[in-house]
């Protein structure tokens, strides 16, 4: 070999190394740029104050198991799934859902997803303004592989998910379904049921809002000539009669599996707590509706899917009366102030008797002995109980609200509101929580008002109201 030809390679050699090396700094700064903490310093690291995320799907956080993972999630970790991110852009709209969690970016941060978190979403983060940053080695699957004590929602099966939903669909047995027969219901009482109709489920069916109530005038100056009789018959849950006969017209029995969803969570929750008066024993609601299977893509299905009406329901109709009671009940639960707490879902003004915030509903005012119980902006939103994508909001500081205003699991818990939406809403998620002894004022702040000799509350805070205003971020 020449001297020219032995210069060439050594020049090459020498190149090649130069890019191995490079290659191999520019990936060790990579790893670099990655700060992590090991499983097994986890739970050191939150009880000296570090905060930690979980970047998984909201399901997976309160208990379910994927493909991906076990359910469930690290005691004292707070929810924020990534997926929040693609969801909703703007910037100060997200700072939002992180000051409603309490989650301070200048702390110490750990956040955690099923293995390990990779660099393009920790880098989402960082831009997000977290300034100490770290991941957890190995993830979640880590830490339940050793052994490490996992949180989870008491009844977290309550509330599904959509792949859960279209995998009962699909034929394929899911966690916690026993099987037998089944039905997936869309609310829809839009006009035409135009929702529906652009789009659903495979294999829904769907029903307006006459299970839910029966509904009446909206215009206040018509009631003025109208029967006592009549006034009270509006709003409330139709006759049971009628419940039962709809519920068979519809293919339901009392073993019958619904799975109840829509645009309006709140009114497919309605749909839900009137099923369970009624004795449909497994009632799940799709938690986050129908906004959360339209951003995640899910396939939908057009056309149109009849009734197949079943001969009997398979029991009187209601099995559970004690679930949507009436207004003697609700006043015998005012009077026990020692076992009992009436629990207000309505918006802050309506609780202060501020406003009645109802068309129909003449007279602002309050249940005796009401405690504030959270809801929304007003008698039509439930943004205090709901996250980025319409699931339910984080469970554990649902509990430290309803902890502060003496709404405890200890005591007899009725939930209202102006006609008993909201309220079921809320009663799902108190069922969800692992509350026993829960019910629904069916009549609400409608029907008190209507009564003369009805118990009502002073205009504005008790003496003993824990906060002046409500931690909520409208």
């Amino acid at each position: 070999m020449n001297i020219a030809k032995k210069v060439l390679m050594v020049i090459s050699l020498l190149s090649m190394s130069m890019i191995t090396v490079a290659c191999s700094s520019t990936q060790q700064e990579d790893n670099n740029d990655i700060k992590s903490i090991k499983v097994s310093q986890i739970n050191e690291e939150i009880d000296k104050g570090t905060q930690v995320i979980d970047i998984r799907e909201e399901y997976q956080y309160i208990g379910w198991d994927n493909k991906e993972g076990a359910g469930g999630h690290i005691d004292g970790s707070i929810d924020f799934p990534a997926s929040w991110l693609d969801i909703e852009s703007n910037f100060s709209k997200i700072n939002i859902e992180l000051k409603r969690r309490e989650i301070d970016k200048s702390k110490k941060t750990v956040i955690y997803s099923n293995n390990e978190v990779d660099k393009e979403i920790y880098n989402k983060f960082k831009e997000l303004g977290f300034t100490d940053l770290s991941i957890l080695t190995g993830g979640f699957n880590e830490y339940v592989s050793e052994k490490l004590p996992v949180e989870k929602m008491k009844n977290y099966e309550t509330l599904v998910h959509p792949q859960w939903v279209y995998d009962l669909v699909e034929g394929k047995n899911p966690d916690t379904f026993k099987g037998g027969e089944f039905k997936v219901v869309e609310i829809d009482f839009g006009k035409d049921k135009g929702d529906y109709n652009k789009g659903h489920i495979p294999s829904a069916i769907t029903i307006d809002d006459s299970l839910n109530h029966i509904e009446g005038e909206r215009i206040l100056p018509n009631y003025d000539k109208m029967s006592d009789e009549k006034k009270f018959s509006y709003w409330n849950r139709p006759k049971d009669k009628w419940i039962k006969q709809k519920l068979e017209e519809m293919g339901i029995t009392k073993d019958t599996t619904v799975v109840v969803y829509g645009s309006n969570t709140t009114a497919a929750a309605r749909l839900g707590v009137v099923m369970k008066y009624a004795g449909v024993k497994d009632v799940r609601l799709l938690n986050g509706g129908k906004k959360l299977i339209n951003s995640m893509n899910m396939p939908l299905e057009s056309g149109v899917n009849e009734y197949k009406s079943v001969k009997d329901f398979g029991s009187d109709v209601p099995q559970n009366p004690g679930i949507l009671i009436d207004y003697e009940e609700e006043l015998k639960m005012v009077n026990d102030t020692k076992d009992s707490v009436i629990a207000s879902v309505r918006s802050f003004e309506e609780y202060k008797c501020i406003k009645s915030g109802y068309t129909y509903i003449k007279d602002a005012g309050e249940i005796k002995n009401a405690r504030f119980a959270y809801a929304g902006s007003d008698p039509y939103n439930m943004e205090d109980y709901r996250n980025i994508d319409d699931t339910m909001f984080n469970y554990n500081f649902i509990k430290q609200r309803w902890d502060k205003w003496g709404i405890t699991s200890d005591k007899n818990i009725s939930f209202h509101c102006g006609t008993g939406w909201r309220a079921s809403e809320t009663y799902f998620y108190a069922l969800s929580m692992g509350y026993k002894d829960i019910c629904v004022y069916d009549g609400g702040w409608y029907e008190w008002h209507l009564k003369e000799d009805s118990p009502k509350k002073e205009e504005g805070l008790p003496e003993d109201a824990p906060e002046s205003e409500p931690n909520s971020f409208f």
